[in-house]
């Protein structure tokens, strides 16, 4: 016998009353609050409960909406503010104490609640106009969010790209820029990555103690169980590998001086460790910061890192400002003018390839300053653990390593001038840029691909210092066998560095007369 099925007029009440019925296991929307970011009102939703991330961190997710655009990041028990007069006492009478100083100097602290509420309800506990006018200026919870090194392996398949071709006479002429300076060791280059092999052969020597803003010490050698552990190794011989020492590869501005700070990672990254990297960078008097990295998303960059970045471009180096270069990204897409490369004190770095073309992965846009060929070949961390199972790789790239390719030469105009201020600096090397071939300048000079030109070392060094005299190009030296290096005898510009290194040793005594800039 069939089974019965039972009339449609019998099942409306039915239906009507299941449709009325609230959902007793729904979950409820969630409840979305609202804090202040600078000027930008940012509406955030906390997604779950607080869960122990890998490293034993109690965090948050949460979902943040900058207007049209949603980002997902997560926070902690914290939240980054800024201070000025009197803003200490406002946030005690709130109930609220500070627990870390991040940049004191322009008033970054590290917040907590002393009644353990989390970032988000910091954030808008402050957001209000009383708070703003008691001295507390900005105040965002302590975002963490997932960071991505600026460059991805890959393996050349032309031979002009073995040896350091990016430093040859037809591109950079680096071997000239040498013989008027190899830098100074006064000069110091602040490298903010995964961390330093401090054993690299290349590199031993070279470094002054760093910091590790990932574990709070001051150890800032890589993590071998970190999947880019190499990328901070390979930065940090690009701009200031030893040279003339009979072994490997020449850094851009091989007299200079180094400095580590190790903050990338597989998880999450707060919002404070940058700021402590920038604060670093600050009180060791850097030169330069040399950032290979960025948020995975193109998300904004909160106003309290925007500040410190600036901060550190004004008042760093004693307050003639350092410059800090950052890696454009590989995404092949448009850089917004909100993300971090938009920032006024930031100098965007670009990637050209061995024919000055644009590189398939590099991104563009309004912010792009200017482009440098990828660094190839470059120290790796000692032993099989890195990119290839040398000490050097020449699998490098992205604009990972254009940026140390630019952080190099900016080290260089440093040294050679160093009453110059940061902003100097950064102009000099838009004004003496090489135009690239392919670009379309508008009426400014600046193209979306390719910025104001290519990087030009000889040129700026010679703007910057004036009748100087510069010696022509020699033939490279002997090429000799180094079973230490990964760039082979009879490899294409493997050893073009070594006839401008010897050279700059002769004119170290070299009285260089500089004359006003207009």
């Amino acid at each position: 016998m069939s089974p019965r099925i039972p009339h449609a007029c019998t099942m409306l009440p039915l239906l009507a009353t299941l449709l009325a019925a609230p959902l007793a296991h729904a979950a409820p929307a969630p409840a979305a609050t609202t804090f202040l970011d600078g000027d930008r009102a940012v509406t955030a939703e906390r997604l779950g409960a607080a869960a122990l991330d890998p490293r034993g961190r109690s965090l948050t997710p949460v979902r943040l909406r900058y207007g049209s655009r949603s980002f997902l990041a997560s926070i902690d028990h914290s939240a980054v503010v800024r201070l000025d007069s009197g803003g200490e006492e406002a946030l005690a009478r709130r109930g609220y104490r500070l627990v870390e100083p991040l940049m004191p100097s322009i008033g970054l602290w590290l917040v907590e609640d002393t009644a353990g509420e989390d970032g988000l309800s910091i954030a808008a506990a402050l957001a209000n106009a009383e708070a703003r006018t008691e001295g507390v200026r900005d105040a965002v919870p302590n975002l963490y969010v997932r960071m991505e090194r600026r460059g991805e392996p890959f393996t050349p398949n032309d031979p002009r790209f073995s040896g350091q071709w990016y430093f040859d006479d037809a591109r950079m002429r680096m071997s000239e820029a040498w013989g008027i300076t190899q830098g100074d060791p006064s000069t110091t280059v602040v490298v903010i990555d995964s961390g330093c092999d401090f054993t690299h052969p290349d590199l031993q020597g070279k470094f002054d103690p760093g910091v590790d803003v990932v574990d709070g010490d001051d150890d800032a050698s890589y993590d071998p169980a970190f999947s880019g552990a190499e990328h901070g190794t390979a930065c940090a011989g690009i701009i200031g590998a030893a040279t003339n020492n009979g072994v490997g590869i020449a850094g851009a501005c091989p007299e200079c001086r180094l400095r580590c700070v190790r903050m990338l990672a597989d998880e999450a990254t707060p919002l404070s460790a940058p700021i402590k990297a920038f604060d670093f960078a600050l009180q060791t008097g850097a030169a330069v910061v040399s950032n290979s990295w960025g948020y995975v998303e193109a998300m904004p960059v909160p106003a309290t890192l925007r500040d410190a970045i600036d901060n550190v471009f004004d008042n760093g180096r004693g307050g003639k400002g350092a410059v800090v270069v950052f890696a454009a990204g590989n995404d092949d897409r448009e850089l917004g003018d909100d993300e971090l490369n938009a920032v006024r004190g930031v100098l965007t770095i670009g990637a050209i390839n061995q024919f000055d073309d644009k590189t398939f992965f590099t991104n563009y846009g309004a912010s792009l300053d200017l482009v440098a060929p990828i660094g190839t070949l470059t120290t790796d961390i000692v032993g099989p653990g890195g990119l290839d199972p040398t000490d050097y790789t020449l699998n490098f790239g992205g604009t990972s390593s254009a940026c140390p390719v630019a952080a190099g030469v900016a080290a260089l105009v440093a040294s050679a001038a160093p009453e110059m201020t940061s902003d100097e600096i950064v102009k000099l090397l838009i004004e003496t840029a090489r135009p690239a071939p392919y670009a379309t300048p508008d009426a400014a000079g600046h193209d979306v691909v390719f910025g104001h030109g290519i990087v030009d070392p000889l040129a700026a060094l010679t703007e910057a210092l004036g009748d100087v005299e510069v010696l022509p190009h020699l033939p490279d030296p002997p090429v000799e066998e180094d079973a230490g290096c990964a760039c082979r005898a009879g490899q294409a510009g493997g050893d073009v560095w070594m006839a401008g290194a010897f050279y700059g040793v002769v004119l170290a005594g070299l009285a260089l007369r500089r004359r006003a800039r207009r």
